[in-house]
């Protein structure tokens, strides 16, 4: 019995604190028509074009999707750098990828890339 009061107690403390997690999308099936560097003032990373868009992919304010944000600034491994590397390697073997994205960047406009999946 005490060990359930314990369990109740120590559950009813914990649940104001439940966590939300954010919605991820994978985005595959489109082709990458252009990938521009961004050395900007506010934010550093790189702008893919996608062909055809997501239409309000991650809720981004870029409702048509047709862009997609790799932020450099992000440190958690692979960072933004390594994943940009990894798009440039696979569009030079003309291989197909899918982009895994998440939450929006570069001021709220697109949606930011966290994964991308390469496949021959």
């Amino acid at each position: 019995m005490a060990r359930a009061l314990v369990i109740f107690a120590f559950s009813s403390i914990l649940l104001p604190f439940t966590v939300t997690a954010r919605a991820t999308t994978q985005v595959s099936g489109v082709t990458v028509t252009q990938h521009s560097i961004y050395a900007g003032t506010s934010a550093q990373g790189a702008i893919v074009y996608i062909t055809p868009g997501v239409p309000n992919l991650e809720s981004c304010s870029n409702t048509s999707g047709n862009m997609l944000w790799i932020d450099f600034s992000y440190a958690t491994q692979p960072d933004g750098k390594s994943l940009y590397a990894t798009l440039i390697a696979a569009l030079a073997q003309n291989q197909t990828v899918t982009f895994g994205v998440s939450g929006c960047g570069d001021s709220g406009q697109l949606p930011i890339v966290y994964r991308i999946d390469v496949y021959p």
